[in-house]
């Protein structure tokens, strides 16, 4: 299980780092899909942030599981709120899938890290 939890881990971390990127730096389609859902441009900024500190504990978690633990955690929060902002939005599946994939992969991780969870 360790090689499952490394993978899924790092990949992850590579996709919420990515994901995280447009939000931090207010790129025009982000602004317009959250704004387009009634949250404002700050929320969009702190959705960013925490996509990065929950990426970086899942990299420490390499090396301190706790973290990992915590880093999935807070993904699972995040892709909550996504997947219901996709059903409220009434998006289609397409836009609802990729974060319900990531919910999975993030819940999966937990599941791992923290078996009683």
């Amino acid at each position: 299980m360790y090689w499952v939890a490394l993978v899924l881990q790092v990949l992850l971390a590579l996709a919420f780092l990515a994901a995280s990127y447009p939000k931090v730096t207010r790129s025009k389609q982000m602004v317009e899909g959250f704004q387009k859902n009634h949250f404002p441009v700050w929320f969009l900024v702190l959705t960013g942030v925490l996509e990065i500190v929950a990426a970086l504990g899942l990299i420490a978690g390499i090396w301190v599981p706790i973290l990992a633990t915590l880093g999935a955690a807070l993904l699972i929060c995040i892709m909550v709120g996504a997947v219901l902002t996709h059903i409220r939005a009434k998006d289609a599946i397409s836009g609802i899938a990729p974060a319900a994939v990531l919910l999975i992969l993030s819940v999966a991780l937990l599941a791992i890290h923290h078996p009683l969870a």
